[in-house]
């Protein structure tokens, strides 16, 4: 029975594999005797002065970190990490791996029986409750490390089966960033609204300065904020969609998230098609806009292409404070799969153990750009204060993966990328209803 429900998860996987969001051995042995010696040699590893020493050595072991974010900044802060995790752990070597098209790397691997003894997933997804119910992740529940997490973190991802397979690191959410400089230059506030945000790109559009910048080559993230702060409790009607319960065509709250996606891309780039993400956050951080809309992932980058940039962020706003919904949840998560061997697992337990240490995710957070999950940590760039004022409030989204299955999600991506080019709202409505029913019945 366990065979075929593993075999089934897979195939479902392998469907979703191309659509997602970033060693040896057989079975889901208990990882009580690896957490025990990850604590005691933490312990071992601090003299006296608090200070971190060498790890008592085993034998040597190399040991992959599939690690699916690409962005260049969550990579650096990954490595300076690993960097020191080696000088307290002579013995083990973490190689990070990060490829293009991570998520279907991931789950062919899964196929072949060739799945990384550490990895990153996101554990609030459909996808990823496949993985674990299938028995392709190690359950890592009651590990001591997981109190370093946030409560909330950690409860986001529990798994229908009660179990915990990952470590909540990071939290991810969409904002609209902002040039402060050009903000304060010409006299505007924050907006709080959709009309005064319309307001502002009318204002600077008078002046010659580009409101926004789009990369509808990438148009999954935008497309997803825009859902979810426009149409309250659209994600749970697309889901009754799959049930038959509900439609989407003509219903009102849709047909205006339409024309404010519309009315908003009229405020931005002409090549908006031909740009992606890399791009947009590029152009923006080098002062070819005023806003941008993009995910908490992009900070880093746009650090890394102007240091110098003075800019800060808030929440993409609807009709009204009270009423404006952000998109926000757990961003990619540390996990262990259930076939790495023994060792491999004692080694990842270690890892991530280290991994959760505060000071170990300050640097990361301070280096990625990420706001952080371990407790004790702060967010050290005070201009994104707006935004994460406003995700203080609660009234915040996870990501649609999270409720409808990813090849749905990630059809809805290529269906609005065509409505952004030929604009028919009638026509618009009625493919995403039928590519959420095709999509989920295959």
């Amino acid at each position: 029975m366990k065979k075929r429900v593993m075999l089934s998860a897979l195939s479902l996987l392998l469907a979703l594999s191309a659509l997602t969001a970033c060693s040896g051995g057989t079975g889901t042995a208990s990882s009580a005797p690896a957490s025990s010696a990850a604590s005691s040699a933490a312990s071992s590893a601090a003299d006296s002065s608090g200070a971190a020493a060498p790890a008592d050595s085993g034998a040597p072991i190399t040991v992959e970190f599939f690690q699916q974010q690409g962005e260049q900044a969550i990579q650096d802060g990954y490595r300076a990490i690993i960097e020191k995790f080696q000088k307290e752990y002579p013995n083990i070597t973490i190689e990070m791996n990060t490829v293009p098209e991570s998520a279907t790397v991931l789950t062919n691997r899964i196929a072949s029986n060739d799945i990384p003894a550490i990895f990153t997933d996101w554990p609030t997804q459909q996808q990823f409750k496949l993985k674990s119910a299938a028995g392709y992740v190690e359950p890592i529940t009651g590990e001591a490390f997981l109190s370093q997490s946030s409560e909330d973190a950690v409860e986001m991802t529990r798994q229908p089966d009660g179990e915990l397979y990952a470590l909540p690191y990071a939290r991810n959410y969409m904002t609209v960033y902002y040039n402060i400089d050009i903000f304060e230059a010409n006299g505007i506030e924050i907006p709080t609204t959709y009309d005064e945000l319309i307001q502002v790109c009318k204002d600077l559009q008078a002046k010659d300065i580009l409101p926004m910048y789009f990369a509808f080559k990438d148009v999954g993230h935008v497309f997803q904020a825009t859902n979810i702060c426009f149409v309250p409790g659209g994600v749970e009607q697309m889901a009754k969609v799959i049930t038959g319960e509900a439609t989407i065509v003509d219903d009102p709250a849709f047909v205006k998230f339409a024309e404010r996606m519309l009315e908003m891309a009229t405020y931005g780039n002409e090549d908006a098609f031909s740009v992606n993400n890399s791009l947009a956050q590029e152009s923006f951080a080098n002062g070819k806009c005023a806003m941008l809309l993009a995910g908490s992932y992009a900070r880093g980058n746009i650090v890394l292409a102007n240091p110098n940039l003075n800019f800060g962020a808030f929440a993409l706003p609807g009709d009204t404070v009270e009423s404006t919904t952000s998109l926000a949840g757990v961003n990619a998560a540390q996990c262990i799969a259930a076939t790495a061997t023994p060792e491999e697992k004692d080694a990842g337990l270690k890892f991530l153990e280290f991994l959760s240490r505060t000071e170990n995710a300050q640097e990361w957070s301070d280096i990625s750009g990420e706001p952080s999950c371990i407790k004790g940590t702060t967010f050290s760039d005070e201009r994104m204060s707006p935004m994460l004022k406003f995700l203080e409030r609660g009234q915040n989204h996870d990501w649609m993966a999270s409720t409808l299955p990813n090849n749905v999600v990630n059809d809805l991506y290529q269906v609005t990328q065509g409505f952004l080019m030929d604009q028919d709202i009638s026509k618009y409505l009625k493919d995403m209803e039928e590519s959420i029913k095709v999509n989920s019945a295959s």
